[in-house]
């Protein structure tokens, strides 16, 4: 009977440590559309569009963003001289947005004004954050579009532009981990 319980409470332990790992998993961040008549295995080489920027996003910014894809899909594919040599164009685009987040505390202590004490009241606090997102679209050579990933991006949280474009180059990484969708097999 004690091995009994032994067992129950070892298999128990086992069960809650399963589960309790098993919620420490985060979803994938990366949203991704695409046409699923395409066929993308005949894709070879790419040409990067001029980068798109929405939103109080420097220049800078967009260069890092466009170097960052362009060094990614160096990887798997080869860059095409001109557009009408590409099988498939590439465009990056950083959409950025000033936010402001109210919270309020209802435990906070206040000072009071003169003779009048302390009390308590729930004061509001602002934070301002700047909310950013890397998209990527892949077009067909007649700028069809064909496949969009895209996740949040939090580059322009760093200071430095080297922080800025590893960070960069992690989230492109990301997003194109997921391209092209196996849809298909393949060539035509």
């Amino acid at each position: 009977m004690a091995s009994l319980r032994k067992l129950f409470s070892v298999a128990a332990l086992g069960l809650l440590v399963i589960v309790g790992l098993g919620g420490c998993a985060a979803p994938n961040p990366v949203a991704v559309d695409y046409d699923p008549g395409f066929k993308f295995a005949n894709l070879r080489s790419y040409y990067l569009l001029d980068t798109l920027a929405n939103g109080p996003v420097s220049p800078f910014e967009s260069k890092r963003a466009n170097q960052a894809v362009d060094e990614v899909l160096r990887g798997n594919y080869s860059p095409a001289a001109s557009r009408e040599e590409a099988d498939f164009l590439v465009r990056v685009q950083l959409l950025s947005a000033d936010k402001m987040a109210v919270y309020q505390d209802p435990f906070s202590i206040y000072g009071g004004y003169r003779y009048f004490g302390f009390g308590w009241r729930a004061p509001l606090r602002v934070h301002e954050y700047r909310e950013s997102t890397l998209i990527v679209d892949v077009l067909s050579p007649d700028e069809a579009p064909l496949w969009r990933g895209s996740m949040p991006s939090t580059a322009a949280r760093h200071d430095s532009p080297e922080q800025q474009m590893f960070r960069l180059r992690e989230e492109a990484g990301m997003i194109l981990a997921r391209f092209p969708p196996y849809n298909d097999v393949g060539y035509d």
